[in-house]
């Protein structure tokens, strides 16, 4: 991988395979059987080729030897359907299918020019260039070509920007023995924290011909990869697709017996016991057609993927038919919402700035939520299917995007460029190449350094994130829910869950913005804390652990939550529990609208919990007169209390107490101790106890 003279970093290199497009699952691809109709699902490994047929009444299994089929028995519960036969090509597709040489393209394209087949013609004649480096003159055989399509001439000058553009050097490196072995590597998913690599290996000792497995990173590096243990390891194809941002769930490409077309998205969940077996989604989400390629939205409130489903761009073309020149199909992109308070979920086409009459795979929304990596051989690109990147630009519409960026000929080539995710801090991103020179056999995973400074960017905007682990007052791992949300917007933006058998939770928060976020669990006193990101343009990692005390105990131990920059808790008599979601205007009294979300939850837990009382002491740092601080810290105290009473709870479960500056928990010499001491704490009572 050293030389790029030799090596092509494309993104899963498909070598292109006459009858098949090899997509949606992993390394498989399938050809129609010409003379049954029956359709044959390959499967490479090692010395041998697996086929499984599935025609109206059987499946069978057949293994490749030589130039044989043999016929192998094979029960397993795939789904079995009826398959139509491939389509009557039109006389051009049906010439175009026929040729195989350069000479035969450039024929092709002096007789049927400008048709969109001569311009994918015109793409293959310029392949051997292209995947030689040779980038003059690739870029002369478009211009010579350029004429020939005066329609499609902005076309055929960006195509010849990207092949004039000055190369990157892009750092390719192999994700080593660890990870690839002489079978074949590929759909890398890495989880948001980084912490976990799941990736489908296809190898003849795989159960089925092909298994998930998962490598932990180590301090030195990745881990050895080994099978992902648990339930969703049927045999049956299953290919890892996304994992989401707390961990907790895997989704997956399955044709099961249940599925609702030719293959659908499914997933596991994790629990106490474990990982669950594959659970269906549901329709809108799947539909009696195709759908893969699934990504989870960080905040955990969408899932993009792919759908061959008719209502898209252009005309309905099915993945598997011969169309533009691959079996792609005319495939586009969706989003899956999630209804909220009692709406219904809904699945939106991303429109016709991302999507084409042609092909769309791959998406991956990087967890700034707005970044967006896709493939598509509708936008202009090298051939095949190219990476392109676009930037949501309205957070309450999933049709309006940037003008999609091709990612550029270090990293797309002429064959099909698939499966790019980018890691959450944005420095690295993961692929599979499935013709790597000086790799371990078959197809391998990669990982490719992005540097900070290159043009177009190619980079997501910057994050935080925040991890820790919640746990109960004991110390014993805590099942909780953390919700994040946008304090100026005054809505929730995201959630998700600590892992059950850790405890552990992870948060990305996008730049630009302020958050909130909050730690509950039933029974328990939830712990926030915020993060003002509207001037942060650097990737920050923050960690902090949270504890939460039950509600129903005689009385709650004085305890501090910790504080905005995660020092240790201090003990301090006569305090509870420190409310950091509270906002005052500079030298006020009156609460902003950024504390109405803190504050409704308390309403809520005091609703649900008549037995307790609420004292609510406010503080202040040393800044002014001690008098002027200690009326202020009493008129702060006071508007709390008059908030909670406004919206349901009797004034008489509370009290309110100022106490100025005489209670500082740090010292005032610095800016951030006087930011710490500047609090709001209340201390909950338990009146059924007394």
């Amino acid at each position: 991988m050293s030389s790029k003279k030799n090596h092509h970093i494309g993104l899963l290199l498909l070598a292109l395979v006459p009858l098949a497009f090899l997509v949606g699952c992993g390394g498989r691809g399938h050809v129609v059987d010409p003379d049954s109709g029956a359709v044959r699902y390959k499967a490479s490994s090692a010395g041998e080729v697996k086929y499984t047929e599935k025609g109206d009444q059987d499946i069978v299994r057949y293994v490749k030897k030589g130039d044989t089929l043999v016929k192998v028995d094979d029960t397993r519960n795939v789904a079995v359907r009826s398959v139509e036969p491939e389509p009557v090509l039109a006389p051009i597709d049906a010439e175009f299918k026929a040729v195989d040489s350069v000479e035969g393209y450039k024929l092709f394209v002096e007789k049927y020019a400008p048709a969109e087949q001569a311009f994918v013609a015109v793409q293959r004649v310029a392949r051997p260039a292209i995947a030689a480096h040779q980038w003059e003159k690739a870029a002369e055989v478009f211009r010579t070509y350029k004429d020939k399509f005066p329609v499609m001439a902005p076309r055929f000058d960006r195509i010849i920007s990207i092949l004039e553009s000055p190369e990157e050097n892009l750092a390719v490196k192999n994700m080593g023995p660890g990870i690839n072995t002489n079978n074949s590597e590929y759909n890398p998913v890495i989880s948001p924290d980084g912490k976990k690599m799941y990736f489908a290996r296809n190898c003849g000792e795989c159960e089925g011909g092909e298994e998930i497995f998962v490598s932990n990173r180590m301090a030195e590096g990745w881990g050895v990869g080994s099978k992902f243990v648990g339930p969703i390891t049927t045999g049956r194809h299953e290919v890892p697709l996304a994992v989401s941002a707390d961990g907790n769930k895997i989704a997956v490409y399955g044709n099961y017996a249940d599925s609702l077309g030719r293959g659908d998205i499914y997933y596991t969940e994790k629990s106490a016991e474990g990982w669950s077996a594959v659970k269906h989604y549901p329709a809108p989400l799947n539909s009696k057609h195709f759908e893969s390629n699934a990504k989870y939205a960080a905040d955990g409130k969408a899932i993009l993927f792919v759908s061959e489903r008719p209502g898209g761009v252009g005309v309905f073309h099915k993945k598997d038919e011969y169309f533009h020149g691959s079996y792609g199909g005319n495939v586009d992109i969706y989003v899956y919402v999630k209804g909220e308070n009692g709406a219904a979920d809904q699945v939106v086409n991303l429109g016709e700035t991302i999507n084409t009459p042609y092909s769309e795979y791959s998406p991956f929304l990087h967890p700034d939520g707005k970044t967006l990596y896709f493939s598509s051989d509708g936008h202009p690109g090298l051939g095949g299917l190219d990476v392109f990147k676009s930037t949501r630009l309205n957070d309450s519409s999933w049709t309006a995007w940037s003008e999609p960026v091709n990612m550029g000929k270090e990293i797309n080539g002429p064959h099909n460029d698939w499966g790019y995710q980018v890691s959450t801090p944005g420095d690295l991103a993961y692929f599979a190449n499935a013709n790597p020179i000086g790799g371990f056999g078959g197809s391998d995973i990669f990982s490719i350094g992005l540097p900070e400074k290159i043009e177009p960017s190619i980079k997501p905007s910057t994050v935080i994130t925040i991890s820790g682990t919640i746990t109960d007052e004991n110390g014993d791992f805590l099942v909780a829910t953390v919700r994040w949300n946008d304090l100026e917007l005054g809505k929730e933006v995201g959630e998700g869950e600590s892992d059950p058998l850790t405890g552990e939770y992870f948060v990305v928060l996008p730049s630009g913005g302020k958050y909130g976020y909050y730690a509950e669990k039933e029974g328990y006193i939830g712990q926030s804390e915020h993060f003002d990101l509207r001037d942060e343009y650097e990737f920050r990692e923050y960690i902090n652990d949270i504890v939460l005390y039950p509600i129903k105990q005689p009385e709650i131990s004085p305890i501090v939550a910790e504080t905005m920059v995660f020092s240790e808790p201090e003990k301090v008599l006569d305090i509870a529990i420190r409310i950091n979601n509270i906002f005052f205007a500079y030298d006020k009294w009156e609460l902003r609208e950024e504390s109405f979300m803190e504050l409704d939850r308390w309403v809520k837990m005091l609703v649900e919990n008549p037995h307790l009382n609420l004292e609510i002491y406010g503080h202040t740092d040393s800044k002014g007169s001690e008098s002027y601080n200690q009326i202020l810290s009493e008129k702060r105290a006071k508007s709390v209390a008059d908030y909670l009473v406004k919206n349901g709870v009797a004034n008489d479960r509370l009290t309110s107490r100022g106490f100025g500056e005489s209670q500082p928990i740090v010292s005032n010499d610095t800016e951030e101790g006087r930011t710490q001491n500047r609090r709001v704490e209340v201390k909950l009572n338990n009146t059924a106890a007394k």
